[in-house]
């Protein structure tokens, strides 16, 4: 696999297999940080804004083989955000009791001692609270990564070419270079 065409050149376009590809080692990749600020320490999360550009590159070219604008992959991240919120919500007291009891005690302390004193608290306890609600934002994290890939993936390809290159060859595009 091409990793320089599929992870750091928006250009071009790509096949649902390859594009399947690339999401997987990009989601082992975010999967490894998100450990990592779980387990090390809560200021490691900032490493997941390195993949930002590769994730634009994967999903704008699968959106172009659709014949569509890579702008479009705004779209799928506010998908992904919304799911993920949503499964995040949803899944915590039951995947990590501990951490909502702490998200239920910071709630209380907003209402009574004001959003400044609940934010001090949270700070205070957040190396705490990542590591308890790890197993909460992995799941969602996988689920909502699988929702949003999917989507991308089932996009029919363009069949003639288009601004942004020669029709992929079911699945034997520019980065598939197993054959």
């Amino acid at each position: 696999m091409d990793y320089r065409f599929l992870f750091f050149q928006p250009q071009g376009r790509l096949a649902p297999l390859p594009f399947a590809r690339g999401l997987i080692l990009l989601t082992g990749a975010l999967m490894i940080v998100t450990l990592l600020a779980a387990i090390a320490s809560p200021s490691l999360g900032i490493l997941q804004y390195t993949l930002i550009f590769p994730y634009l590159c994967l999903f704008g070219k699968r959106l172009h083989d659709a014949g569509l604008s890579a702008w479009l992959w705004l779209a799928f991240l506010a998908g992904f955000g919304f799911f993920n919120m949503f499964l995040s919500a949803f899944l915590l007291p039951v995947l990590s009791p501990d951490a909502y009891a702490i998200q239920l005690e910071v709630q209380k302390l907003m209402e009574t001692g004001g959003f400044t004193a609940a934010f001090e608290a949270l700070a205070e306890r957040a190396p705490e609270y990542a590591r308890l609600a790890a197993v909460t934002t992995i799941a969602a994290f996988l689920v909502s990564s699988a929702l949003s890939g999917f989507a991308a993936y089932r996009m029919r390809s363009d069949p003639n070419p288009n601004r942004h290159g020669p029709p992929t060859q079911g699945g034997r595009g520019p980065a598939a270079t197993f054959s």
